[in-house]
């Protein structure tokens, strides 16, 4: 009986231990992913903070280093001859022409949306796939063109797909309106003037040749008549 109940009570105890254990460690193990799960959203909520962080320090430097370069351009030591203020459409054109002979520079503002620069020498409708130079930034797009670059040039508008209407401001800047002698030679309108002042130094020539002549006569008739009335007399 004493035996019996000396074996009942060690199995109690046995039982008793293995229990405890076992509650202890799903305790833990449910301490553990308590802990876990806290650890692992504050680490991503200190990643996102930074994140955001870091954003919005790129935003201002973006948004500073913008207005410093508006700044620049609206400054009043520099010549604009051409200032066009419109809107377009995404994925559409809009298309100007420039003659001016000199070095320009074009300089287009996003004041809405997005727009982009694209000029070309050869293709009246420049595209995204014909044109010889281009600026295409999320922000002010400038391009400078020098009096060695063909004239006309063709200049295209660009409304970046994502934004429903784009608004932009095109400036035109005179840098320098120098002009090369070799261009000079070259540009017909020059030539046709040079012509055209060279015809008129002819005709000039030729008058004022045929008023000496006419002078030389005048003066031999009167010579002669002065003789002919010397002898008569």
């Amino acid at each position: 009986m004493i035996a019996c109940f000396y074996r009942s009570f060690v199995l109690l105890l046995i039982v008793s231990f293995l229990f405890s254990s076992s509650y202890g460690h799903k305790q833990s193990s449910i301490y553990s992913i308590i802990f876990s799960e806290d650890d692992q959203r504050r680490t991503e909520t200190k990643d996102d903070d930074d994140q955001y962080t870091s954003e919005s320090k790129y935003d201002r430097a973006s948004y500073q280093h913008e207005q410093a370069e508006l700044a620049n351009i609206y400054a009043p030591n520099r010549t604009y001859i051409s200032m066009h203020d419109d809107r377009i459409h995404p994925s559409n054109f809009t298309y100007f022409t420039f003659k001016n002979r000199g070095t320009y520079r074009f300089i287009l503002i996003s004041l809405r949306g997005d727009a982009d620069l694209y000029i070309s020498t050869s293709h009246k409708h420049v595209s995204y796939d014909n044109y010889d130079f281009s600026s295409c930034t999320c922000g002010i797009d400038e391009i400078l063109i020098d009096p060695y670059v063909k004239r006309p040039i063709y200049i295209g508008i660009y409304g970046y797909s994502q934004y429903q209407v784009s608004h932009y401001r095109l400036l035109v800047e005179l840098v320098d309106a120098t002009i090369p002698l070799d261009d000079l030679h070259d540009d017909p309108t020059t030539a046709d003037q040079d012509t055209t002042q060279k015809n008129q130094k002819t005709s000039r020539v030729t008058s004022e040749s045929r008023d000496d002549e006419q002078h030389l006569l005048w003066n031999i008739l009167v010579w002669i008549l002065n003789v002919l009335f010397e002898v008569l007399t």
